[in-house]
């Protein structure tokens, strides 16, 4: 008996909890139905794609923020959300100049709504546009050059497609998705015939520029095999770290593992450099350097660099002699710097473009008026960190081998 009566003193408690618990309202209940004052003294500055809205918050004690509607251009409604601490606001996502209409309306803890309060407003054009008219597209190894400014820094993405002869539709090959000042990027692996490209910008609000049509012909280039690359005798100047490996660490085709690299220790009287054979005789066009990717932008990896050349293997062999810049038989066929694209200085977090752009692997040219060589020597002047040590995750080299 005893133990039904527990049975049922459980059901009856089970029951008056599931009640309650249904009964229970979520969220702040309304303490009254009297709207809040409209906001007051708007002044609108119109900058590219948008305007900044100032305004006097209405003095009202339970004032929880202060809404704009607006209509954007591609017919949807625009909505921006501001708190009690800030008595402005920035709206955006328009594409060309045009006067439009701006609602905002103050609302409380209780969610009730004010007269909205209308303001006038016309935005500059987007960056898009100006990007597109600034655009400068050159002829370049495997592909073409992209270089556009961006003062705002606005998020965009600049698309390139290629026009298809039989169908006469374009269709994507690449975007490229960025918000630097200044913009470098490059569209590779193509084939050295005229074909017809287009290029196009759009912001992240759906606004588009016209397609801008080109004619290009890239030139000639393939890339350099690796298989017949061989690492040359390192300096006694230098050891390698026991984290790394050898030189053909940097062509055996892995990137982005940490321990997968050609490292040289830190703690040299002088900055590193070493050397190697290609193989092949070869006019070079460009390369990509992968760092090491646990610390890109710092530590080992280079920051400053040169690429030096030769044809004569003896020269190329010898790893001991100092001052061997100054010899005229190495010639000098390149200055490098690696950037981020963020521009943010050594040390500084990395944003995801610089982050996305390191494991991508950075690409660097080769001056068009280098000659054609078959050894290689790196000189490492500067790392990210200001170190004497030297990681090199991967290398990959294009341009015109000597047949």
């Amino acid at each position: 008996m005893k133990k039904q009566y527990t049975i049922y003193l459980l059901l009856f408690l089970t029951f008056v909890l599931l009640n309650n618990c249904s009964e229970e309202s979520i969220g702040q209940y309304p303490v009254d139905d009297t709207p809040p004052l409209p906001v007051s003294n708007v002044v609108v500055e119109n900058i590219p794609g948008g305007a900044i809205l100032d305004y006097d918050l209405p003095d009202e004690e339970d004032l929880l923020y202060v809404q704009a509607e607006y209509d954007l251009p591609n017919g949807t409604k625009g909505i921006m959300k501001t708190s009690v601490f800030s008595n402005d606001m920035t709206i955006k996502g328009f594409g060309r100049s045009e006067k439009r209409t701006v609602n905002l309306i103050s609302i409380d803890r209780s969610r009730n709504e004010s007269t909205p309060v209308s303001v006038e407003i016309e935005p500059e054009d987007s960056p898009i546009y100006g990007i597109l008219d600034s655009l400068e597209v050159q002829e370049s190894f495997g592909g073409f050059k992209l270089n556009w400014p961006n003062s705002v820094e606005e998020d965009i993405v600049l698309g390139v497609l290629r026009k298809n002869e039989e169908t006469q539709e374009y269709e994507y090959i690449d975007n490229f998705y960025s918000s630097e000042k200044l913009a470098q990027k490059a569209v590779r692996g193509l084939d050295s015939t005229r074909a017809t490209f287009g290029i196009c910008v759009r912001d992240t609000y759906g606004n588009n520029t016209d397609t801008l049509e080109l004619s290009l012909k890239p030139f000639y280039e393939e890339q350099i095999p690796k298989d017949g690359f061989v690492g040359l005798r390192l300096s006694s100047w230098f050891k390698l770290h026991s984290y790394g490996g050898g030189m053909d660490r940097m062509w055996d085709g892995v990137t982005n593992v940490d321990n997968n690299i050609y490292y040289i220790q830190n703690g040299n009287e002088i900055m590193p450099f070493f050397t190697f054979d290609m193989g092949v005789k070869a006019k070079l066009s460009r390369f990509k350097m992968w760092q090491r990717v646990n610390f890109l932008f710092a530590l080992h990896n280079p920051q400053l660099f040169e690429w030096y050349g030769t044809n004569d293997a003896a020269l190329a062999a010898d790893s001991e002699t100092l001052d061997w810049e100054n010899n005229p038989a190495w010639i000098k066929i390149m200055d490098g710097e690696s950037k981020k694209p963020s521009g943010l200085p050594a040390g500084a977090t990395l944003t995801p473009e610089d982050d996305a752009y390191g494991r991508a692997g950075e690409e660097f040219e080769f001056p068009l008026d280098a000659p054609a060589i078959r050894y290689l020597r790196f000189k490492e002047l500067r790392t990210w960190s200001g170190s004497s040590g030297c990681c090199i995750g991967e290398l990959t080299f294009w341009g015109q081998i000597e047949k």
